[in-house]
C-alpha cells in the first residue's frame, strides 16, 4: 500500500492474519469455514439466512438465555453455527484488540467531582462488563498509568454473554495478547502511539466436549478460569468441570434453524457487492469522556483552581452565582488529553455522540480514500448502515430517536444500536477490506502527518525521548541473563523499562516463617504454583544477584573461580515490590524488604514505565473516524450543529 492509502487505521489489517500469510482472507472473513458462498444474500433488503457454511453467528437472544447474565442482559449473542472442540480457537487466523484507558479512577483525593461526572458512561459500561479493571482482567496494561487503568476488549470478550457463577463455567477463554508497536516505531513513523500496542487476544474453548451448533459463546468475566488456576473456584469446581458438556444442552442453546433464520454471520469468505459483510454493534458514548489528565496532573490543576477560586470576589462571577472549582479552567500549560479508544469510535463533527464498534475484528479494518481522493490507490470497498433487521427483532427502544441528553439518562449503556458493512463491490477471499474514514478524518490525518516528527517526538514528563529506546517486548527478546541493581549503575537499562517478575505474596505464610524480621527485612524462596504467571502477579523487582542454576550452594570463591558473568541458566534473588492495585492480603507491609530468591530468567518481564511507552506520545494522532457523510446520525444527534 502507498503512505496515502495506508493510513492510520490505528491497527495494520496484517497482525490478524499473524499465523498466516500477508495475502491471508480479509479482516471479517477470516473466521468462516472457507466456503465461497457468502453468507448473506446480495439483496439486504430480504435479509435470506445466512448459508451453514458460517462459523459463527450474532442472533437475538431468547429471554430465558438472559437470566443467565452476570452483568446485565445482553440483547444479543454469540452462536456456535458449527461443532468446534475443545482447545480449538473460536477465530483461528488471530484474535480481539486490546484498548487501555488511562488514569480513569474516579477515587483519587486529586480527582474532582467534575472528573466523576465525566465517567458515568464509560462507569456504566464497567459496571455491565463492557469494560474490565486492567489489575485483575489479566489481560496486561496494569502499568501504563498510575491511576487505574481500564481495559475495553472489543470482539468475543465484549459482545459476548457471561455465566453466572451460580450457573456454571464459561466455556471459552483467552490468555494474554501479543504486543508491540507494529513496526511502526516513534522515530521513523507518524503511526507511533496511534494504534493499539496490544493484540490478538484469541479466544479458545475451554468446555468440556467442546461447542455443538447452536451453543452460545460464554466469555469468562467473573475469572472463572483463574480461581479454577489457583484452586479457588469452591466444590462446584468438580460438577461444573466434568467429561460431559453440560454447558451445551441449557437455555442458552437454540436450534440451529432458528438461528439461520434470526441471526447475521460474523464472517465471509467471497462477499457478493451489496451483500452484508459483518454486523457492527455500537455503543455510544460522550466525547467529553475520553478526555483525561495523567494522575499527577490532578493534583496541579486543583491547586490552580482552588487558587483561582480565591481571586473571585468570593467564587461569584458576574453576579451569576457561585463559580464551583470544576467549572474553573486548566492551567495555561495544561491541555486535555485523548484516550486513544478516540481512534476506534465513529463520530460526526457536529455530534457529542461516539459510536464505539465492537463487533468481532471491525476494529482492524483499515482506511481507503474515496474515489474522488485517489486515482492510483486502492478505494473504499464497504460501507457503513444501520442493520434494520437486527434491530427490528428486539421490543427495545430505539435509541436513536433520543437526544444525547437522554441517552446519558438511561441506566443502562444504550444496547441494541447495530451498524453493517456492506460490500460496495465484490470482494475476494485474498482482498482486505477498506472503508472510506471521510473527508475530516483525512485532512486531520495529513496535517498530523505533515508535521512529522516535530509533532510526535514528545513523551510524557519525567521522561526523555531517547534514540536508544526499547519496548520491553525487545529487551524480553534480547537480555538473557538479567544485571543486578548494582550493574545498572554503570550498565543501565533504557529509561523506558524496569524489571517484573512473577511472583505470589502470601501474608500469613511469609509471616509466620519469619518472626524475628517481621517488618524489617524477609527472605524466601520462589516457588511455582498452579497459575503464578497470570499478569496479576507480575510485579515490579530489582535483582541483586544471580548464580549458575546448577551452583546454588556454591561457595563465592568456586563462583569467582568460575569468572562472572556467567553464561549458562540462572536463577536470580531480588527484591520484590508491590504493584498498584494489590489486594491488601496481597500487598507487602510498608517497611518490608521482601527478599525471593532462587527465580529463574522465565519468571521475569521487562515492562515499560507509566506513561513511556508509545500511546503516551503527546503528539500521537487522535481522531475519530468519521461518518458524516454516511447519512448515519439522525438530525437530533447533531448537537453541536452551529445555528
Amino acid at each position: 500500500m502507498t503512505p496515502k492509502t495506508a493510513i492510520v487505521r490505528i491497527f495494520l489489517f496484517w497482525f490478524l492474519c499473524c499465523s498466516a500469510p500477508l495475502s491471508s482472507v480479509p479482516v471479517v472473513a477470516a473466521v468462516d469455514s472457507g466456503s465461497d458462498e457468502a453468507c448473506d444474500a446480495p439483496d439486504v433488503n430480504e435479509y435470506p439466512p445466512p448459508p451453514k457454511s458460517c462459523r459463527l453467528l450474532l442472533s437475538p437472544r431468547s429471554s430465558s438465555s438472559q437470566d443467565i447474565d452476570d452483568d446485565g442482559d445482553r440483547t444479543y449473542g454469540i452462536y456456535s453455527a458449527v461443532s468446534i472442540p475443545k482447545n480449538h480457537p473460536l477465530t483461528p487466523l488471530g484474535g480481539d484488540l486490546v484498548l487501555h484507558l488511562i488514569d480513569v479512577s474516579t477515587s483519587n483525593e486529586h480527582k474532582t467531582s467534575a472528573h466523576v461526572e465525566n465517567t458515568v458512561q464509560l462507569q456504566k459500561w464497567k459496571k455491565y462488563g463492557y469494560i474490565q479493571e486492567a489489575a485483575t482482567s489479566g489481560h496486561g496494561g496494569n502499568y501504563e498509568g498510575l491511576g487505574d487503568i481500564w481495559t475495553v476488549l472489543p470482539g468475543i470478550s465484549m459482545l459476548g454473554a457471561s455465566r453466572q457463577q451460580k450457573q456454571g463455567r464459561p466455556n471459552i477463554w483467552a490468555s494474554i495478547p501479543e504486543n508491540d508497536e507494529a513496526s511502526h516505531p516513534r522515530h521513523q513513523s507518524a503511526l507511533a502511539g496511534s494504534f493499539a500496542l496490544h493484540y490478538n487476544l484469541t479466544h479458545q474453548v475451554t468446555i468440556p466436549g467442546g461447542l455443538e451448533g447452536g451453543d452460545e459463546v460464554l466469555v469468562d468475566r467473573s475469572g472463572w478460569h483463574r480461581k479454577r488456576a489457583l484452586m479457588l473456584n469452591s466444590d462446584d469446581t468438580a460438577v461444573n468441570d466434568g467429561s460431559s458438556n453440560n454447558n451445551s444442552k441449557d437455555d442458552t442453546t437454540m436450534s440451529i434453524d432458528h438461528l439461520f433464520s434470526h441471526g447475521t454471520s460474523l464472517a465471509s469468505t467471497f462477499i457478493p457487492s451489496g451483500s452484508i459483510v459483518a454486523p457492527v454493534p455500537v455503543l455510544p458514548l460522550p466525547r467529553d469522556e475520553l478526555k483525561f489528565l495523567r494522575l499527577k496532573e490532578w493534583k496541579k490543576v486543583t491547586s490552580f483552581r482552588k487558587r483561582l477560586l480565591k481571586e473571585t470576589a468570593g467564587g461569584k462571577s458576574d453576579g451569576e452565582g457561585d463559580v464551583t472549582e470544576d467549572e474553573l479552567p486548566l492551567p495555561p500549560d495544561m491541555e486535555w488529553k485523548q484516550q486513544l479508544l478516540l481512534n476506534y469510535c465513529y463520530g460526526h463533527e457536529q455530534s457529542s455522540v461516539l459510536l464505539f464498534p465492537y463487533g468481532v475484528f471491525v476494529n482492524y479494518i483499515n482506511h481507503a480514500p474515496s474515489a474522488s481522493e485517489s486515482t492510483d490507490g486502492p478505494v473504499a470497498n464497504v460501507k457503513l448502515q444501520w442493520s434494520e433487521r437486527l434491530m427490528n427483532t428486539t421490543t427495545k427502544l430505539d435509541v436513536r430517536s433520543l437526544t444525547p441528553s437522554q441517552l446519558w439518562e438511561q441506566s443502562t449503556p444504550p444496547e441494541g444500536l447495530i451498524l453493517e458493512l456492506v460490500a460496495l463491490k465484490d470482494i475476494k477471499p485474498d482482498e482486505e477490506i477498506l472503508l472510506d474514514y471521510g473527508s475530516i478524518w483525512s485532512e486531520a490525518w495529513k496535517e498530523h502527518s505533515d508535521q512529522y516528527p516535530e509533532s510526535i517526538l514528545k513523551l510524557a514528563d519525567d521522561h526523555t525521548l531517547e534514540k536508544e529506546y526499547s519496548p520491553a517486548y525487545i529487551m524480553d527478546d534480547v537480555v538473557t541473563n538479567l544485571r543486578t541493581v548494582e550493574e545498572q549503575t554503570q550498565f543501565p537499562y533504557p529509561e523506558n523499562v524496569f524489571t517484573a517478575c512473577f511472583y505470589r505474596y502470601d501474608t500469613e505464610a511469609t509471616t509466620k516463617s519469619d518472626t524475628v524480621n517481621k517488618g524489617k527485612t524477609e527472605a524466601t524462596p520462589w516457588k511455582m504454583s498452579l497459575g503464578l504467571f497470570d499478569m496479576t502477579n507480575l510485579r515490579p523487582c530489582k535483582v541483586i544477584s544471580r548464580e549458575p542454576a546448577n551452583d546454588r550452594f556454591a561457595t563465592p570463591q568456586q563462583l569467582k573461580q568460575q569468572g562472572q558473568p556467567p553464561q549458562g541458566k540462572m536463577l536470580y534473588t531480588a527484591i520484590i515490590q508491590n504493584r498498584p492495585g494489590l489486594p491488601a492480603n496481597e500487598r507487602i507491609p510498608k517497611g518490608t524488604k521482601h527478599i525471593v530468591s532462587g527465580i529463574p530468567r522465565g519468571a521475569f518481564r521487562f515492562v515499560d514505565r507509566p506513561y513511556a511507552s508509545d500511546i503516551h506520545l503527546d503528539g500521537a494522532f487522535r481522531h475519530n473516524i468519521g461518518v458524516d457523510e454516511a447519512g448515519i446520525y439522525p438530525e437530533v444527534w447533531l448537537d453541536l450543529k452551529s445555528e
